[in-house]
């Protein structure tokens, strides 16, 4: 019985990945954290936490803190080009990784930019909506135009 609970669990943390790093002011003080999580990714999980993870460094770099953990910093994190007449989305990278045409870790950092474009999307969306910058007609129009370009059609 023991063995078919580890079987279970271990089966709900395939594809199950995330990462966390401190922000330090310059007086050596924790101020904060870049976290990235990613559930039900099977194939470069990690790859795409260590994607956001290093957007998250790079933004406190430039503020001036520093990270706990700068191995994040050394990926070389460029995007391959989409195929000729393609754009980046979860059908196309699928496709290309699929075929070989990139890599596992290329498809994480893939996935983890299409999302991470996608949430500042729907975030812009949101708040020009509740600023009244635009009708919950065109909120919903641009939900679904960012869920379309994320997917692909």
């Amino acid at each position: 019985m023991k063995i078919a609970h580890v079987a279970l669990i271990s089966s709900f943390l395939v594809g199950c990945a995330q990462g966390r790093l401190d922000v330090i002011d310059t007086n050596g003080k924790v101020i904060g954290e870049c976290s990235a999580a990613f559930a039900w990714h099977w194939y470069g999980a990690k790859d795409s936490v260590n994607y956001i993870l290093n957007l998250c460094a790079q933004e406190q770099i430039v503020k001036g803190y520093t990270i706990s953990d700068k191995t994040v910093l050394v990926n070389d994190y460029t995007l391959p080009v989409p195929p000729k007449g393609s754009v980046w989305n979860k059908i196309t990278a699928k496709a290309q990784f699929k075929t070989g045409n990139i890599s596992e870790q290329q498809y994480g950092y893939i996935l983890a930019a299409i999302e991470y474009e996608y949430i500042l999307k729907v975030e812009q969306a949101e708040n020009d909506l509740a600023r009244a910058l635009i009708s919950k007609k065109d909120f919903e129009q641009a939900i679904e135009k960012a869920k379309l370009e994320f997917n692909g059609t």
